[in-house]
């Protein structure tokens, strides 16, 4: 599998746009977590300024990015609205898992504290991710 130039800027531009929307989603308090607050359980993290977090945020969003085109370019044949919607489901769950974790939540309590915004915010970007490998690969295969 070669690396091409869309790959990386799919990744990268599909990072930018999480980053930017997360703040966003943030600023306006349609998220109650904060998205860079993973940062504080790592000690060495502890006082680095706000922005290196942001951009650690990013790097890590291109590489789940650039990994998420690599293994879809293996699913060509399910239409990228389905494959994007299986992998939105999926991660949304673990994400939100992750973030409330710590409180004892029944299952209908867990899924009533799920964000929606964020569940729309991950829905369009890993369509647009996935939907511009299908889109490549089946193109120039």
């Amino acid at each position: 599998m070669k690396i091409t130039a869309t790959q990386f800027w799919t990744a990268a531009m599909a990072a930018f746009l999480t980053v930017i929307s997360l703040k966003f989603l943030k600023v306006f308090k349609f998220i109650k977590w904060s998205p860079i607050g993973w940062t504080t359980k790592f000690q060495m993290f502890a006082t680095t300024p706000a922005w290196f977090k942001w951009i650690l945020l990013w790097v890590l969003c291109f590489a789940l990015f650039f990994l998420l085109y690599s293994i879809t370019l293996l699913t060509s044949k399910i239409p990228p609205s389905v494959t994007s919607l299986i992998v939105t489901v999926i991660a949304l769950f673990c994400i939100e898992w992750i973030i409330h974790i710590k409180a004892d939540l029944t299952m209908t309590q867990f899924i009533k504290k799920v964000s929606i915004p964020f569940a729309c915010l991950l829905a369009i970007i890993n369509r647009f991710v996935i939907g511009t490998s299908v889109y490549m690969k089946k193109s120039f295969g």
